[in-house]
C-alpha cells in the first residue's frame, strides 16, 4: 500500500513539461543544448522532468552530443535511463525500479503471471490515431511506440503499475494499470500548451524521404503552401504541384497537369477516395481544392502503389480535413475576386463536422476593363465541402465526405460554358484484430458540362456528363516488424455521356442529336507488401490484376476487313443489349520497389511499374474550354499501357534539414490513343474513325533540393524530359508524320522552379517563386498557295515547331496579426503580385485570315499578359 501511495504522489506532481521551461543555471542550459543536438543527430527523443536536473551530474567540462551524454550525467547519481525502440530515452530515478523489484518479490501473487495490456492512443482534437506515440512504464524500464493506427500491445506482470502516455506536441497522461486480468484502454492526448523552444511536428519521420521505399513521391505541407504567392488571392494545390520536378502544364488557362510525359487524363486525382474528372475552376486559374479543407496531399509519380489503378502517369491523393473535436472554430478569407469560409467543430462526443464554401466574383473587374469583349463577358464559380466523422467505438469509424461546385463563363455575347462537379464518399475504417484492419470506401463522382450558343442562326445547347460509382476495399495485415501486407479489391462503374445537342430557338439551324452513352465496368484485385530484409535492404512488392468490360446498350460500327476505318468502309452498326459485354480487356500490373541504404542519411532506390488505363480524354485543342470528351475503351479502342523504370538517389544534410534527390526514369507506351489530322471529336457518332493507335516513350532526369526548416525555406527543382509519339499504319491516311516520332503536345524539355519563403520577423514573411519552361510544340504552316482563287495553307509535320519559352515570377508579403496562443482570433493580410514583370507568355499560336481571300495572319494568344495584384484578408476564430 505504501508503494502505491508513493507512486501516486510521485506521478501526481506536475508532469506537463518534459523539458525545462526556464533554466537559470548555465550548466543546465548547456545540458539542454546538448540534448537538443543529440536529438537532432540521432532522432532519439530524450524525456525527463525538469526537477530531475538537480539530481543529474552536470559538472562536466564539455557535454558529449552522442548517447554517452546520458551515461555522463547519470553516472554516480540516483538517476538512470533506458532506451525505447531506438526512438526515446527516458531519464528516471533509479530507486523506482529498485522499489518495483522489491515490492514484486514480497508480493504473494504468482511472479510469473502475465496479463495482456493493449490500447490505442488518439488525438483528442481530431479523433485520429497517433502513430509513434509512446506508452512507457519507468519502473519496469518498459516502453512501446504505437503503430500506424495508434495501437500498442504488451504483457505486464501481475500487479499495479503506473503507465505514462506521451506524444510530440501533446500533454502527457498517466494511468494506474491494475494487471490482474487482461486490460484494454483508449487514451486521448490533448494539445500541449507548454511554452517550448521551436520544434517541428510531422506525421512522418524527418528522414522519411531517405528511409522509405517509395520512389518519386512528393508530399505537400499545407502550411507551407499557404505562404506561397497566390493567384487572384487563392492558394492552389494544382498550381503548387506544377512547381515540383516532373510536373508541368501547357500554360495558364489550361486544365490539369502533365507528369513525366503523360497526358492530363493519365493522372488519377482523388478527393477522399472519389475520382475527379476536371480539377479546375475558371479554366485553371483556381483548382477544385479549397486549401482550408485540405489535410494531406500526396503525389505519386514514380512508384504507384498496387492499390491504385486505372491511370498511367500519377496519382494525386488529397485527404480533406475533419472537424475539430475540441470546440467550434471558423476561418476564411476575403479577397478582391473571391472569398471563402470554413466552420468546424464537434456535434457530440463521437461526431465532428467541417463545412467550407467558396465563391468567386470577377465580373466587377472584367466589366471595368476597356475591352468590349470582356465588358460583355461574365464568369463566376462557387463550391462547397462537407466532412462528417463519427467514431462508432474504439474499433470502428465512419467518415462521410461531400463536394459540389458550379462554374459559368460566357465569352462576349456569343457562347456560354458551364460545368458542375458532385462528389461523395463514405469510408468505414475497422480494426478487425490486433494485426488486421480494414478500410471500405464507397465513392460517387459526377461531372457535367454544357455549351450554349446564342448567336443566330446557331442557337444551341450541347451537354455531356460522366457518372462514376466505385467500391475500394483495403485490408492491412501487420504480420511482424519486418513485413506488412495490404490487399483488397476495387470495382468501378462508368457511364460516359458522349453528347446531346438540341436547338434552343425555333429559328436555329441546329438539328437535335444524341450520341449513345458508353458504359463500362472495371474491377481489380491487388496485394502489396513492404519487406525489410536488413537495415540496408528493403523492398516493396505489389501485384494488381485488372479487368475491364465494355457494356451495352450501345452500337458498334463495323468496317470492311483489311481497310482503314472511314465512311467509305463503314458497313453498319452492331447492336448490343443492356449489360451485354461488348468486349473485355485486362492484365497483370506488377509493381516493384527496392531501397538500399548507402549511408545513415542517404539511399538508392529502384522501381518498376506496369499500368493499364481503360478511359481516354479526347481533347478539343481548338478552344480553351472544359469541353473535353472522355471515352471508354471499346471494340475498336483498346486500353492505354505504360511501363516505367525509375532510379533515384536521396541524400539529406544538416540533421535532415536539407533534402536532395536525383531521379531518372524511362517510360514506354506500347499503346496510346492519337487523333487524325483535323479530327472531329465532339458530337461524332463514329469516333473510332478519328482515333488512331500509336506508341510512345518518355525519359528524363529530375533534380530536387529542399530546405525544410529555418527562417529561409523552400526548394529548387529542375527537370529535363522528352516525350515522343509515333503512329504507323499500313494505310497512308492513318500514318502521322510519315511514320517518324514526333513530340507530344506537352513535350517541354526544360523545367526550372525556385520556391522560397523567408520569415522576416515574427509577424512578417516574404515569399516568391520563379518558373521557367521550354515552349511546347506546335504545328506551323510551311507554305501558302492559291487554287482557283482559294488560299490553301500547307502545314509542316505534326508538332515540328515551338512557341516561345515560358517564364514567370510571383511575389507575396504576409503580415500576421495577433499571434498569442491564448487568443481566440487570429488574422493575416497577404499582398501578392502574380507575373511580376508582366511577361506575355503565349498559350497558343494560330493563323486566321483577316478577310475573304486574304492571306492568313499569325496570332499569339497570351491568357495573362500583365501583372495581377491581389490582397486577401484571412481570419480564424477559435
Amino acid at each position: 500500500m505504501n508503494r502505491i501511495i508513493f507512486t501516486l504522489l510521485f506521478f501526481g506532481l506536475s508532469f506537463s513539461s518534459l523539458f525545462a521551461q526556464h533554466i537559470t543555471d548555465e550548466k543546465e542550459k548547456d545540458f539542454i543544448k546538448a540534448v537538443q543536438l543529440l536529438e537532432s543527430s540521432t532522432g532519439i527523443k530524450v524525456l525527463f522532468r525538469k526537477d530531475y536536473l538537480r539530481r543529474l551530474n552536470l559538472e562536466q567540462e564539455q557535454f558529449s552530443v552522442s548517447m554517452e551524454l546520458l551515461d555522463q550525467v547519470t553516472e554516480n547519481t540516483s538517476m538512470s535511463y533506458f532506451l525505447i525502440e531506438d526512438a526515446y530515452a527516458v531519464i528516471y530515478p533509479r530507486a523506482m525500479r529498485d522499489r518495483y523489484l522489491a515490492g514484486r518479490a514480497r508480493r504473494r501473487a504468482d511472479p510469473t503471471a502475465l496479463h495482456q495490456f493493449q490500447g490505442r492512443i488518439m488525438d483528442e482534437e481530431t479523433g485520429l490515431p497517433i502513430p509513434g506515440a509512446l506508452m512507457y512504464i519507468p519502473s519496469m524500464e518498459l516502453g512501446i511506440t504505437t503503430d500506424e493506427r495508434g495501437r500498442f500491445s504488451t504483457d505486464l506482470p501481475e500487479g499495479t503499475h503506473v503507465a505514462v502516455f506521451s506524444a510530440m506536441g501533446k500533454e502527457t497522461e498517466r494511468r494506474i494499470i491494475r494487471a490482474y486480468d487482461p486490460v484494454e484502454m483508449s487514451i486521448s492526448l490533448f494539445e500541449s500548451m507548454t511554452q517550448m523552444d521551436e520544434f517541428i511536428v510531422t506525421d512522418r519521420s524527418i528522414d522519411h524521404n531517405v528511409r522509405s521505399i517509395e520512389l518519386g513521391v512528393n508530399r505537400l505541407n499545407i502550411s507551407e503552401l499557404k505562404l506561397m504567392p497566390p493567384l487572384l488571392g487563392e492558394v492552389d494545390i494544382i498550381r503548387s504541384i506544377q512547381l515540383l520536378p516532373g510536373v508541368s502544364t501547357v500554360g495558364e488557362g489550361a486544365s490539369g497537369f502533365n507528369v513525366r510525359g503523360g497526358g492530363v487524363d493519365q493522372n488519377l486525382i482523388l478527393m477522399d477516395g472519389a475520382p475527379i474528372f476536371n480539377p479546375s475552376h475558371m479554366f485553371g486559374f483556381f483548382s477544385i481544392f479549397n486549401a482550408d479543407m485540405v489535410e494531406n496531399v500526396a503525389l505519386h509519380k514514380g512508384d504507384i502503389p498496387a492499390n491504385y489503378g486505372g491511370r498511367l502517369s500519377s496519382v494525386l491523393d488529397v485527404t480533406m480535413q475533419e472537424g475539430s473535436r475540441e470546440k467550434m472554430k471558423a476561418e476564411g478569407g476575403i479577397g478582391f475576386l473571391s472569398s471563402r469560409l470554413k466552420l468546424e467543430g464537434p456535434v457530440n462526443k463521437n461526431t465532428t463536422v467541417a463545412v467550407a464554401g467558396r465563391v468567386a466574383y470577377p465580373n466587377w473587374i472584367m466589366h471595368r476593363i476597356r475591352s468590349s469583349t470582356l465588358q460583355s463577358s461574365s464568369s463566376y464559380f462557387y463550391d462547397g465541402n462537407i466532412k462528417i466523422n463519427h467514431q462508432i467505438n474504439d474499433r470502428n469509424n465512419l467518415k462521410l465526405s461531400g463536394y459540389a461546385s458550379n462554374d459559368y463563363f460566357r465569352v462576349g455575347a456569343d457562347t456560354a460554358y458551364s460545368w458542375q462537379t458532385h462528389l461523395a464518399s463514405l469510408k468505414w475504417s475497422s480494426i478487425i484484430s490486433e494485426s488486421l484492419a480494414s478500410d471500405l470506401t464507397v465513392a460517387y463522382s459526377n461531372y457535367t458540362y454544357s455549351v450554349e450558343g446564342t448567336g443566330a442562326p446557331l442557337q444551341f445547347q450541347m451537354q455531356s456528363d460522366i457518372d462514376y460509382m466505385g467500391i475500394d476495399h483495403n485490408f492491412e495485415w501487420n504480420q511482424s516488424d519486418h513485413a506488412n501486407f495490404i490487399f483488397g479489391y476495387n470495382v468501378s462503374h462508368y457511364a460516359m455521356g458522349m453528347g446531346a445537342m438540341e436547338p434552343t430557338t425555333e429559328n436555329s439551324t441546329i438539328l437535335p442529336e444524341v450520341i449513345p452513352t458508353e458504359r463500362g465496368l472495371e474491377a481489380a484485385l491487388f496485394a502489396t507488401s513492404e519487406i525489410f530484409l536488413t537495415d540496408k535492404w528493403a523492398a516493396q512488392l505489389g501485384l494488381r490484376y485488372s479487368n475491364f468490360f465494355a457494356l451495352g446498350p450501345n452500337e458498334t460500327g463495323m468496317y470492311e476487313e483489311g481497310q482503314p476505318r472511314n465512311q467509305n468502309t463503314f458497313i453498319g452498326n452492331r447492336t448490343y443489349e443492356n449489360n451485354e459485354v461488348i468486349t473485355r480487356y485486362g492484365g497483370l500490373e506488377p509493381r516493384l520497389g527496392i531501397r538500399y541504404a548507402t549511408g545513415e542519411n542517404s539511399s538508392l532506390k529502384l522501381s518498376f511499374n506496369r499500368n493499364l488505363q481503360y478511359i481516354h480524354l479526347l481533347s478539343n485543342t481548338m478552344a480553351s474550354a472544359p469541353v473535353d470528351l472522355w471515352k471508354l475503351s471499346d471494340y475498336h479502342v483498346g486500353p492505354q499501357e505504360s511501363l516505367q523504370y525509375a532510379l533515384g538517389y536521396y541524400q539529406n544534410f544538416k540533421e535532415n534539414i536539407i533534402e536532395s534527390s536525383v531521379e531518372v526514369y524511362y517510360k514506354d507506351f506500347p499503346n496510346i490513343v492519337e487523333f487524325k489530322d483535323g479530327a472531329t471529336l465532339l458530337m461524332n457518332p463514329n469516333l473510332e474513325q478519328e482515333l488512331l493507335g500509336g506508341i510512345g516513350h518518355a525519359y528524363g532526369a529530375e533534380f530536387f533540393l529542399k530546405k525544410r526548416h529555418g527562417k529561409l525555406t523552400g526548394w529548387i527543382s529542375y527537370g529535363f524530359s522528352r516525350t515522343m509519339r509515333q503512329v504507323v499504319s499500313e494505310f497512308e491516311e492513318e500514318t502521322i508524320n510519315q511514320g517518324e516520332f514526333f513530340p507530344s503536345n506537352w513535350d517541354q524539355p526544360h523545367d526550372l522552379s525556385v520556391v522560397a519563403t523567408y520569415q522576416l520577423t515574427r509577424r512578417l514573411s516574404f515569399s516568391g517563386n520563379f518558373n521557367y519552361r521550354s515552349g511546347r510544340p506546335i504545328t506551323l504552316p510551311t507554305s501558302i498557295y492559291t487554287i482557283n482563287d482559294n488560299i490553301v495553307i500547307d502545314y509542316s509535320h505534326r508538332n515540328q515547331g515551338r512557341i516561345p519559352d515560358y517564364h514567370r515570377m510571383d511575389l507575396s508579403l504576409t503580415y500576421d496579426g495577433n499571434q498569442r496562443k491564448s487568443s481566440t482570433y487570429k488574422s493575416n493580410v497577404t499582398l501578392a503580385l502574380y507575373n511580376v514583370y508582366a511577361r506575355r507568355n503565349p498559350f497558343s499560336w494560330f493563323f486566321s485570315p483577316t478577310g475573304a481571300g486574304t492571306v492568313p495572319r499569325s496570332y499569339r494568344l497570351a491568357v495573362i499578359g500583365t501583372m495581377i495584384p491581389s490582397v486577401t484578408y484571412n481570419f480564424q476564430f477559435k
